[in-house]
């Protein structure tokens, strides 16, 4: 028996849109729900306490509340350009860099920190 992911034609809704949280086709332009451009997002990632987005010059870190149902409303955007000394911790999970002289620490899920760990050099070294 194969799986749904492996049949030809089959339209996967993996794409999640940072602004609403819904999820859109993979090969979206834009939400079908709030319209926002996805064609610049490279990774977004669910958390506990925040949802991580990046895009080729910003990581940007939406806060949940205590609990991680829902967003503050406070949005931090980094520019890659001013990231420095970035470290992956182990074996807690946390993402830890330089920014605006101040040393930055968010924790991830493992499989977060994972895929991050990955496609963020690729990123800031171009």
């Amino acid at each position: 028996m194969t799986s749904p992911d492996n049949e030809p034609g089959m339209v996967l809704f993996t794409l999640v849109c940072p602004e609403c949280g819904v999820a859109n086709p993979d090969n979206s332009l834009n939400c079908m729900v709030c319209d926002r451009d996805l064609t610049n997002i490279v990774l977004f990632l669910e958390d506990d306490s925040f949802d991580l987005e990046l895009t080729d010059e910003f990581l940007i870190e939406y806060r949940k509340n205590f609990w991680g149902t829902e967003r503050t409303g406070k949005v931090i955007k980094y520019p890659l350009s001013e990231i420095s000394n970035i470290e992956y911790g182990s074996p807690i999970t946390r993402f830890k860099f330089d920014y605006n002289g101040e040393r930055l620490v968010i924790p991830l899920k493992k499989e977060n920190m994972e895929v991050l760990k990955e496609v963020l050099p690729n990123i800031i070294d171009g």
